[in-house]
């Protein structure tokens, strides 16, 4: 029960009104005529007894009248709880919704959630039921429908802790919301326990709570001050006995404050390197360590950012260095000359993981796809027998076939008809078609090799200019990537075995196009070759929430001959243990390193919190429901005044409350009169 105006409470002290005059009433003495008093002693009379409560019904009437009257000027209103005692007819069901996110981890926060979680299981009514759900990112339904206290109380102590995701109040009210298909009860109400994070909001628009459920938020959060790693430049996998660049690394803190701090960086438990920062007004700065040196293998690594503060798992950055030896690209073609764009493409930069062997047709009598992951051939007369590259095919190479003017379409079509994804049908010489050149005008954007390019780099792709191509007649089951203005394909796919053949119209050299002259020409061959050695990067460092993909941190023969493998958690304990196949994906859910562990070898993986739940920027209350809420629904929050008055306009009981006072007020009079003419 609320009320508008409780200091009227202090008019209580007029209940001393009515005692104090029935302690000081004295009773009218009846005259008596007598002829004289001088043959009587006069004797002191004790009127202490006329000093105590007489009449205690009227006094009763009174004191009730006064503080009816009281009470209806402190103008209560009837909240939802205390209206569904009084009314057994209007039995509720209520999803009782806790925020377990990383935010909600500061231990006085999480008190507070369990306190308030508790005391709305201790106010449900007999005839009420509740369901106890925790959400982050994701949703958790943690308890059916019950209606035993105890059984509540018990689930939450036991399921419900906090979590390291992100907060998504739309993932929790959602959920929440469908959780009343199974319910059966009237009225029903989310008690949402939350700390109110800015960050929660995203995803908000164009989603609302229907309008039949009520929500009520407990806000359970304050200002807490927040240090943590923003962001971190890394690379994983490194093809040299150093790490090719400095490591820059972002601070942040949740409320812009001065702070002095330090930040530490550690491989293999061993710190390397340290840096002392400051951050200002501005709310962050940047760290940059210098490069260190690398043992073979893969090295586990941390920045950890000091002073300690309430979420300390954000202070932590994990991630993951590979030392490996570069990938062998073979080119193989009677022209050197026309192949050495593609090779400044390949070998151009730090830290790269090819190398570029030139070799004339028909190559090596053996080529091993461990060795050898990609084999080009580059505008070759006549290909070499099919049966070298079939079984390099079937155990997982990448072999890229490169068209030009030497290229003669019968042996293409005649000798490799099993194993090109498409048929050379003619050359098609632009110019002669008065027209100055071609282009690329339509690709598979989402496609590795072209994903890179869409939104503002789509550019570098589409002004392209191409003089020359083949016409090419894509085979069933093959893809095309792109295609030439004219409809044209430019490049063809399809998977042979394990491996991957791909085959390009143009030239690689800049006599059929203007390509190599492009910035454009060094990524799409980048990308190109990583695509057909199906050598996916895996990035240094994942979040909360993301998976391990396991088919690219764990190599399938080695999972496969070793007979057993185990995910092992940051703290030791196993996550899962498969006998055969292990599965495509496994959820994160810790932060820290990650084993696949094998027979034959271990990999690791790094996990770290998600970076929008360390910023801790708070929403009003209006805010969250003029996000969530329809106008049409009324959101029951105690603190939110303008509810209260709504409430109050709709029952209002002082009314009610002045009424009653004048039925007593009525009655106190009529009792009164009649002791007055029994007198």
């Amino acid at each position: 029960m609320q009320f508008l105006t409780p200091l009227f409470w202090l008019a209580t002290a007029l209940l001393a009104v009515p005692i104090l005059l029935h302690l000081v009433h004295r009773e009218k003495t009846r005259r008596t005529p007598f002829a004289s008093l001088m043959f009587l002693r006069r004797i002191p009379i004790k009127e202490l007894q006329r000093r105590r409560l007489t009449h205690l019904f009227l006094l009763f009437l009174r004191c009730l009248g006064v503080f009816l009257l009281v009470l209806a000027f402190t103008r209560p209103v009837v909240t939802g709880i205390w209206l569904t005692q009084m009314n057994p007819l209007a039995s509720r069901s209520v999803v009782i919704l806790l925020d377990h996110s990383l935010s909600m981890s500061p231990q006085s926060r999480w008190e507070r959630a369990m306190e308030a979680a508790e005391e709305r299981i201790e106010d449900l009514g007999d005839s009420d039921e509740a369901l106890v759900m925790a959400f982050g990112e994701s949703a958790k339904v943690l308890s059916q429908w019950e209606t035993s206290q105890e059984k509540l109380q018990a689930v939450l102590h036991k399921r419900a802790a906090p979590s390291f995701e992100s907060t998504s109040y739309v993932e929790g009210l959602r959920v929440a919301t469908e959780q009343f298909g199974a319910s059966q009860k009237g009225r029903r109400e989310i008690y949402l326990i939350t700390d109110l994070q800015q960050a929660g909001l995203a995803g908000a628009a164009g989603w609302k709570i229907p309008e039949s459920i009520l929500v009520e938020v407990k806000d359970v959060g304050e200002g807490l001050p927040n240090l943590f790693v923003e962001d971190v430049r890394l690379e994983r996998n490194v093809f040299a006995g150093q790490y090719p660049h400095p490591i820059v690394v972002r601070v942040g803190a949740s409320h812009p404050q001065d702070v002095s701090g330090e930040a530490q960086l550690f491989i293999q438990g061993e710190m390397v390197d340290r840096k002392t920062f400051q951050i200002g007004g501005e709310g962050a700065t940047n760290i940059t360590f210098k490069p260190f040196q690398l043992n073979e293998g893969i090295s586990r690594g941390r920045i950890l950012v000091q002073p300690s503060d309430g979420i300390p798992a954000d202070n932590v950055y994990h991630f993951v260095v590979e030392r490996q030896e570069p990938r062998q690209v073979l080119v193989l073609g009677a022209r050197k000359a026309s192949a050495l764009y593609l090779e400044k493409a390949l070998s151009s930069g730090d830290n790269l993981p090819f190398t570029v062997k030139f070799s004339t047709p028909p190559g090596p009598a053996q080529i091993e796809p461990e060795q050898v992951p990609v084999v080009v051939m580059n505008d070759l007369e006549q290909l070499p027998e099919p049966a070298r590259f079939q079984s390099y095919l079937e155990r997982g190479g990448g072999l890229i076939v490169v068209l030009g003017n030497h290229v003669r379409s019968l042996s293409y079509n005649r000798d490799w008809q099993e194993l090109l994804p498409a048929e050379l049908t003619d050359r098609y010489f632009v110019r002669k078609k008065n027209k100055p050149f071609t282009s690329i005008t339509e690709a598979n954007w989402e496609h590795p090799i072209f994903s890179i390019f869409q939104d503002v780099h789509k550019a570098g792709i589409v002004s392209t200019q191409f003089y020359s191509y083949w016409q090419l007649s894509p085979k069933p089951g093959s893809t095309v990537l792109a295609r030439f203005s004219e409809g044209a394909p430019v490049m063809v796919e399809r998977s042979a075995g394990q491996g991957r053949i791909m085959l390009f119209a143009s030239s690689l050299d800049a006599i059929w196009t203007d390509f190599p002259l492009r910035s454009a020409y060094v990524p799409f061959w980048y990308r190109s070759v990583q695509y057909a050695a199906r050598w996916q990067s895996v990035p240094a460092a994942l979040r909360i929430n993301q998976v391990v993909p396991v088919e690219e941190t764990a190599e399938e023969s080695t999972v496969a001959s070793s007979g057993t493998w185990n995910l092992i958690d940051p703290q030791g304990r196993r996550v899962i243990s498969l006998d055969q196949e292990p599965p495509g994906f496994v959820p994160l859910e810790q932060p820290g390193h990650y084993e696949i562990r094998s027979q034959k070898r271990s990999n690791w993986v790094a996990v770290n919190c998600p970076v929008e739940e360390s910023r801790l920027e708070r929403v009003s209350l209006q805010e969250f429901q003029a996000a969530f809420v329809p106008l049409e629904s009324r959101l029951q929050e105690a603190s939110l005044e303008g509810s209260i008055k709504d409430q109050d306009r709709q029952q209002s009981l002082w009314w009610l409350l002045l009424l009653l006072a004048l039925a007593v007020f009525m009655v106190e009079s009529a009792v009164s009169n009649r002791r007055v003419t029994q007198s």
